[in-house]
């Protein structure tokens, strides 16, 4: 099963395309494409990818997001 910063990823991608990954790299100081699906989420990493999203992603986006996360689990 994907981490949270993989799926987070994964959906910025589909969304915003390799530039919005890129602003998430940038804006969060997170390489996420250094992290793979099966390792564990860094916490630091990924409270700075959750402080940064509503900057990238529009408000509908981020919900349906956190509803993804959400029904994905831990």
């Amino acid at each position: 099963m994907a981490n949270r910063i993989s799926r987070i990823t994964s959906f910025v991608e589909k969304r915003r395309l390799g530039f919005g990954v890129a602003r998430l790299i940038m804006m969060s100081g997170v390489n996420v494409r250094g992290i793979g699906p099966n390792d564990p989420d860094p916490p630091d990493a990924l409270r700075r990818l959750e402080q940064v999203l509503p900057q990238i992603l529009s408000a509908p986006e981020l919900q349906e997001l956190t509803h993804l996360l959400s029904e994905a689990g831990p």
